[in-house]
């Protein structure tokens, strides 16, 4: 990741690294999970043969799987080829953290919706391309989306108290590396 923005492979490969390994903590209530994708997400997959060749254990996923996972459920719901290059890495990693629903109802706020479906149609995806900021007027819709998950991942700390730093920081990494900074 340089100086250009990122394009898919680049946003599921980031995402893929931030996530890391197999993980099963039991205060996490997404339970086991590699890569980012939880043992639920891959079972759902499987039984809709999206992907062909998935193991039946999370555990054994190779990041390969999970970027094709990636590609054909996250990336997909999202319209991540249809969001600004800056936006859509941001959509895609609380599309992984909180499921694809809440990122886009996230991003239908930041767009005006009063409310949000959770569902990116032909409305919001035209909202996105000529949003402007009420607040700031070289504000970019990023950096809007990336306040307000911000802000949602505070209002969890009651629920889950312990993760918050951990998303606040991944959300900030994929905020910096999406504009093509170091």
């Amino acid at each position: 990741y340089g100086a250009a923005p990122m394009n898919r492979e680049q946003a599921i490969a980031l995402q893929i690294r931030l996530e890391g390994g197999y993980s099963d903590d039991p205060n996490d209530p997404g339970g086991a999970t590699k890569y980012g994708i939880t043992q639920t997400t891959l079972d759902a997959v499987r039984g809709r043969d999206l992907v062909a060749g998935l193991p039946a254990k999370v555990r054994d996923l190779t990041p390969d799987q999970a970027a094709a996972i990636y590609r054909t459920t996250d990336w997909a719901e999202i319209h991540g080829d249809e969001l600004p290059e800056t936006l859509a890495p941001l959509v895609l990693n609380v599309a992984v953290n909180m499921g694809e629903p809440e990122a886009v109802k996230l991003l239908q706020e930041c767009l005006g919706f009063v409310n949000p479906t959770g569902f990116l149609g032909p409305e919001p995806l035209g909202r996105v391309h000529v949003w402007r900021s009420f607040y700031l007027p070289t504000q970019t819709l990023a950096e809007e989306y990336a306040a307000r998950v911000g802000v949602r991942y505070a209002s969890l700390y009651a629920h889950e108290a312990g993760f918050e730093l951990g998303w606040l920081r991944r959300l900030f990494r994929v905020y910096t590396l999406s504009l093509g900074l170091p």
